[in-house]
């Protein structure tokens, strides 16, 4: 099957894009018109909504005549507002692309992003899933570094994207293209017949932290040495503060979320089980007391009693003991956030 079809002004690709999204029209608007200005264009593009308003659904007939004009086929399918984990199933159900690539909505691709992705999976044909690059990833000090090294639930090296009972590293700076042992959900592709094996793990509700890492692992495992990482593949994640949850809920949620995610896919050494420990409460409170946030030292510490109290059903990847109790304070914020929410680098959403 040949990569490209069209005409040689604009070449379009089997490559198929799915976007899941919830109350943030202005934000996606930046993203499809990046998806516009292709060198090379994905076939299809499918924005999955979440939303509590009818501002994405217009946005999406609005530029419908401009996609057209190009020959993509933009599409919009409503979700079931529980996680991003459904929506980016339901965008692999409703699409056909040989390649399948799912976008944050806060994300803006360099022009040459698809063209790039395609060039890898094509010299690279034992590559099942290929992530570009996040260009503005935080560039901490190395003093900065340093500490998040030694609570490691987020660091950045070179040349590396390492799972560990931990956390994980992300590759900054990125000089070549690397194997992954995990991909970053932020822009990530994976071959059609794979995700015919594997599905998002829909137990992850809401914001679904820790969803790429658990199912990019998955499939490293199934597919060693498959998940490829191009630093040519340039994106922007702009981080959007737009319809964020409150900074109690996420830290609750990633606390949980890890546990779940380590007892799932890890092996459970001594050594394992000693780091995980370690990572989760010593060096995560640390971390919150390092930050001189009161209020993220106090979520912190509600969090990892919720998990002593309820380990067992969140092993499991039952999450009700926390979902319930703040579900009706942690409404989704549509406007700034809270200084403590900034601080919460070890959840990721603010460093890549």
């Amino acid at each position: 099957m040949k990569e490209t079809i069209g005409s040689e002004k604009n070449p379009i690709s089997d490559f198929s894009v799915a976007i899941p999204t919830k109350n943030r029209a202005e934000v996606l608007k930046r993203l499809l018109n990046s998806l516009l200005k292709q060198t090379v264009l994905p076939k299809e593009v499918l924005v999955v909504d979440d939303s509590t308003n009818e501002q994405t659904k217009s946005l999406v007939e609005s530029l419908t005549s401009k996609f057209s004009e190009k020959g993509v086929q933009i599409g919009y399918v409503r979700g079931k507002g529980q996680s991003v984990t459904e929506a980016r199933n339901r965008g692999i159900a409703f699409t056909t692309g040989r390649i399948h690539c799912s976008l944050d909505d806060d994300v803006v691709l360099y022009p040459d992003y698809v063209q790039e992705i395609l060039k890898v999976f094509a010299e690279h044909p034992n590559a099942v899933g290929v992530a570009g690059h996040v260009v503005n990833v935080s560039k901490a000090s190395p003093h900065q570094n340093a500490i998040a090294r030694l609570f490691p639930s987020f660091f950045v090296e070179s040349n590396r994207a390492r799972v560990l009972p931990t956390g994980i590293s992300y590759p900054y700076p990125l000089t070549r293209i690397i194997n992954g042992e995990w991909l970053n959900g932020s822009n990530c592709s994976y071959r059609r017949e794979v995700l015919k094996q594997f599905r998002w793990d829909e137990k992850l509700m809401r914001y679904s932290l820790c969803d790429d890492m658990d199912f990019s692992l998955r499939v490293q495992k199934a597919y060693p040495k498959s998940l490829l990482i191009t630093p040519s593949a340039r994106v922007i994640h702009e981080h959007s503060q737009v319809a964020r949850i409150s900074s109690e809920y996420l830290t609750h949620m990633s606390i949980s979320y890890h546990a779940y995610f380590f007892f799932k896919n890890m092996k459970l050494s001594a050594w394992n089980t000693f780091n995980f420990v370690y990572g989760l409460f010593f060096g995560r409170l640390a971390t919150s007391i390092l930050s001189r946030d009161g209020k993220w030292v106090i979520f912190t510490i509600k969090a990892e009693y919720n998990f002593l109290k309820n380990a067992r059903d969140i092993k499991q990847g039952t999450f009700s003991s926390f979902e319930a109790r703040l579900n009706s304070s942690c409404s989704l914020k549509t406007a700034r956030q809270t200084k403590s929410q900034t601080n919460l680098n070890f959840a990721r959403a603010r460093s890549i």
